[in-house]
């Protein structure tokens, strides 16, 4: 289960450029969850591109 963060505020130990997510902060370039979940698209990920935000949703 994805937890906000108290009143919608953005926390700043999670930069987001994302604004499509759901979880965007909206008036800065931060996340709104308390924690996200990053996931691999191959065995070994060796590149940035073999990772994503596994907390991202549609708005």
């Amino acid at each position: 289960m994805k937890h906000r963060l108290q009143s919608m505020s953005h926390n700043t130990s999670i930069g987001c450029t994302v604004s499509e997510c759901k979880y965007h902060a909206k008036d800065t370039n931060y996340c709104t969850l308390e924690k996200i979940e990053v996931i691999k698209h191959e065995h070994g990920a060796n590149t940035v591109e073999c990772t994503d935000c596994g907390s991202f949703e549609l708005q």
